[in-house]
């Protein structure tokens, strides 16, 4: 990038790219679905810890599709190396160089398909493309919150199997699971690294009612609150969120409850962190 567009950005207040990290991607198959990928994925004879399904638009793609990536390398001749192996099993693979972005699923080494989603029945008629496809969202501290849907079948299931959990996960790679199975979490509001946000629980009629979870800046669950959605930070320790409720006429009734939350002890790593 040239200093006169350097300078440009800066007198413009506009922001200059945002790259992590440069790798290149061993493919060893590619699908614009995530059904079809994880398909493929789970076809191959090659079997890797750290084979990854890759979203190309983590690489700043502008047409995102769907890549099954073995392995993984930090140089040019390391990606040779692996493309000569990784094609001793399937022969149409190729390197892929990436400008890793900055808060995707790649950056932290996550998968953007899990690989059960492979053993979705065909029968399963409420399953849509984005329930099958994991996502991260950046917080402002650094970290992500990731939530990936994945299938697990059960008896009498009304969610045909669907699981969405619910992860913190940190650039250095610490994973903290939040909530195992918290179905269309909505978005989290975020206060000096504690975080909240509702998650479906219940049906009643056609209305759905959720619960809001809080969480400390290790992952701890500090409160859950029955029935209110779309929680907002009031200071440290009060949670506004609104509260549900359905009348015999079938309404949804919506109204601001705000909930107190236990005080947090202090320990060696809040008082070093500033919480």
């Amino acid at each position: 990038m040239s200093k006169a567009v350097i300078a440009a950005a800066l007198i413009l207040g506009t922001s200059l790219p945002a790259w992590g990290e440069r790798l290149w991607l061993v493919v060893g198959a590619s699908d614009p679905t995530a059904k079809g990928i994880a398909r493929k994925a789970k076809a191959s004879p090659l079997t890797s810890p750290s084979a990854l399904v890759v979203r190309t638009g983590d690489c700043g793609d502008k047409r995102s599709i769907f890549a099954w990536v073995p392995e993984i390398a930090a140089s040019p001749e390391t990606a040779r190396a692996a493309l000569s192996r990784v094609r001793a099993a399937a022969k149409d693979a190729y390197l892929k160089r990436c400008d890793t972005q900055p808060g995707t699923l790649l950056a932290l080494r996550m998968s953007a398909v899990d690989s059960s989603i492979s053993d979705v029945p065909e029968s399963a008629v409420n399953w849509a493309e984005k329930d099958r496809i994991s996502t991260a969202r950046p917080l402002p501290d650094g970290r992500s919150i990731v939530i990936v849907r994945s299938y697990s079948p059960a008896d009498d299931d009304p969610l045909e199997g669907k699981r969405e959990r619910v992860i913190l996960a940190s650039p250095a790679g610490k994973r903290t699971v939040l909530e195992e199975n918290c179905i269309s979490p909505g978005p989290v509001a975020a206060h000096q690294g504690r975080l909240a946000f509702h998650c479906a629980r219940e049906q009643a009629g056609d209305h759905l009612f959720h619960d809001v979870v809080v969480f400390d800046r290790s992952g701890e669950k500090r409160a859950e609150i029955r029935r209110c959605r779309d929680p907002k930070w009031r200071g440290r320790q009060l949670i506004e969120c609104s509260e549900e409720s359905v009348g015999p006429d079938g309404v949804l009734t919506l109204r601001t409850k705000r909930t107190p939350l236990p005080r947090e002890e202090k320990t060696l790593d809040n008082v070093k962190s500033g919480a």
